[in-house]
């Protein structure tokens, strides 16, 4: 069942012109969950439990990680996705658990060594609350902000 379905969405791509352009292209987005996706990989944001989650998931590897570090607001989730999507990058975990990213001259970077190779300075993405809080390196077209205000929780009217 499992061929039959990479079978199923790698004919799905050839057909709509994604197969192997390498551009990802807004697959799905619901109240509850957004895909993009390129060629064999996705990138999924989705509602789980009082938070979001957001994957990346490689079709051609059966592999799938998290990107983070469990569930997070809505703004830091999509921060997340977004980061992946336009730099290729998955944010990493400091000892406290809280997701980041190097800034350098060039941009985000990952940083792998206690004293960086470059002056950066960490972003923390978790602390994301609203798309004007991305940071300046994360691009918020009408599109993405499109898919926010589709997924964005409906706030209760009721007073207490």
């Amino acid at each position: 069942m499992r061929a039959l379905s990479r079978v199923w969405v790698r004919l799905n791509e050839v057909v709509s012109g994604r197969g192997g352009n390498g551009e990802w292209s807004l697959e799905r987005s619901r109240s509850t969950e957004t895909r993009w996706s390129r060629s064999d990989e996705r990138v999924e944001c989705f509602r789980f439990d009082d938070g979001y989650v957001t994957t990346v998931h490689y079709e051609d590897r059966e592999v799938t990680w998290q990107l983070t570090p469990g569930q997070v607001p809505l703004a830091s989730a999509l921060a997340m996705a977004k980061l992946y999507l336009e730099h290729e990058l998955t944010p990493q975990t400091d000892p406290e658990g809280r997701p980041f990213v190097g800034l350098s001259e060039r941009g985000p970077v990952q940083v792998f060594e206690e004293i960086p190779p470059e002056p950066v300075e960490y972003v923390y993405l978790d602390g994301v609350r609203t798309l004007e809080e991305f940071p300046e390196f994360l691009t918020v077209d009408d599109d993405f902000r499109a898919v926010f205000d589709r997924m964005v929780p409906a706030r209760s009217s009721t007073s207490q």
